[in-house]
């Protein structure tokens, strides 16, 4: 099936294209622009974004996803040659072995033959990774205390009571943007309203061949069950395509998009893709990561555009004690002074994997051949049990859904009075949480629902006398 994927790819190449902002700024290879000056001053001017795309269109090239500050398209390989002056290789990424991952390389400089006044920039795009996680899920013995889905999850978030007044995230648009969306039996059998959209031509929107998306989808459906959820499927077993999917999400005017990845290097165009979907009105979240940071020299990149809630983790224990989990990153941007990660936190595990939520998944499938080897589960049974800051992020996401439907704002600082303190624990990057909260490593603490009645989270019994205490195991 790779040997499929190389071969359509190394036919049909795929490039980013940033229109020239009307100001004449640019981004260039310094995303902290987006601290010194506004989001319109990148803006190109308008119907520029329709000019660039009609003369492309023209050229034969195909524009797979466009918003107001970038396109992304794609071609065969001698038209790119044409057009930008080089084609796209397949290379295959070195740094990561578990699995075979492919990234697109131009072979020479890339610039625009066509309308070279509004073209400021054109580059081949990044890669992602995750953040990583029958109808009934197997038993699952020998990984210790795990959460089931959906109950355990409407119990960490506080929101049985939420859920019993109707509010359950009717109304509210969510997109994910993950590896694709697998028609699994726990999705069908709990109801929910779900549809796939392919970032690329190239993908198939009925199989999540890495079953990441699938897993996580099922974390923010527990949370808001009657969202109206659609994936962005942006991967295949050895592509992925973040900037063309975050695209495509931000196309479909969502209240909410969820985004439990980072990218291979840094990507600078992303930032700005991002900062727009703010500007429009919409609440992006970016898991903090596993380990990796926003480091621009590093290979596994985090995202903490400034505006986008940043998600740590934070591990719920069998007897509702919480603590910074020690599988989840916290930083200090190197991308943009001032600005810590995260901001809020949801449930996470800890280490060695992260052995902590029972997931869906496609049977079959990457992650669940790969979980096997250690969570207790089958290589081909449609399940696995992992966690990260890519479950904290889609839990984080049904959560914010939630408030949506309540009319309540939905930035980092209007959910930090509906977080639980966590005064315990240090994050994988070595923050400690120091007794106090707010505090480096968990940010504003674990985030739940926002209760009816008023209490603040701070105030609750959050799980001591709720928590689902089924999954444990020896």
């Amino acid at each position: 099936m790779i040997d499929d994927e190389i071969a359509a790819f190394n036919r049909r190449g795929v490039l980013t294209v940033v229109p020239r902002a009307a100001s004449g700024r640019t981004l260039a290879d310094d995303p902290a622009e987006l601290l010194r000056h506004s989001v319109e001053e990148f803006l190109p001017a308008p119907a520029t974004v329709d000019r660039v795309a009609e003369a492309l269109t023209r050229e034969g090239l195909a524009i797979e996803a466009r918003t107001d500050v970038g396109l992304t398209v794609s071609g065969e390989q001698r038209l790119l040659r044409d057009v930008f002056g080089s084609v796209v290789a397949v290379v295959r990424n070195k740094y990561i072995r578990d699995s075979p991952r492919y990234e697109l390389v131009a072979q020479g400089p890339l610039r625009s033959r066509v309308c070279t006044d509004l073209i400021g920039a054109v580059s081949a795009p990044r890669s992602g990774f995750e953040l990583t996680a029958t109808v009934s899920p197997p038993v699952v013995r020998g990984t210790g205390h795990h959460l089931s889905l959906p109950g355990d999850a409407v119990r960490v978030a506080g929101a049985e009571e939420l859920h019993a007044a109707g509010i359950r995230g009717q109304g509210v648009r969510v997109v994910m943007v993950d590896t694709g969306l697998y028609d699994h039996p726990h999705h069908r059998q709990h109801g929910y309203r779900t549809s796939v959209v392919a970032a690329l031509p190239q993908l198939d929107p009925a199989v999540d061949e890495r079953g990441h998306g699938t897993a996580m989808s099922a974390l923010l459906l527990a949370v808001a069950p009657e969202v109206s959820l659609t994936m962005v499927k942006m991967a295949t077993e050895g592509f992925s395509f973040p900037v063309a999917a975050f695209q495509r999400a931000v196309q479909l005017e969502p209240d909410v998009i969820s985004c439990s990845w980072g990218t291979l290097r840094s990507e600078p165009h992303l930032h700005l893709e991002v900062a727009n979907a703010i500007r429009r009105g919409c609440t992006v979240l970016f898991a903090a990561g596993n380990g990796s940071t926003d480091r621009p020299t590093a290979m596994f990149q985090s995202v903490a555009t400034p505006g986008a809630i940043t998600v740590g983790g934070v591990h719920i224990g069998p007897d509702g004690a919480l603590r910074a989990a020690d599988l989840a990153s916290s930083y200090r941007s190197a991308v943009f002074p001032g600005r810590a990660v995260p901001d809020v936190s949801g449930p996470c595990g800890m280490l060695p994997n992260g052995n902590y939520i029972v997931f869906p998944t496609q049977p079959g499938c990457l992650f669940d051949r790969r979980n096997s080897k250690y969570d207790g589960t089958g290589a081909d049974d449609g399940w696995l049990v992992s966690s990260g800051t890519s479950g904290a992020t889609a839990y984080a996401a049904g959560v914010v859904a939630l408030a949506i439907q309540q009319g309540r704002a939905s930035t980092a600082e209007s959910l930090a009075a509906d977080c639980v303190p966590v005064t315990q624990g240090r994050s994988i990057t070595g923050d400690e949480c120091g007794g106090a909260s707010p505090n480096p490593a968990t940010g504003h603490g674990l985030l739940t629902a926002h209760r009816l009645d008023g209490t603040v989270a701070a105030d609750r019994p959050l799980l001591r006398s709720s928590m689902d205490r089924r999954g444990i195991s020896a």
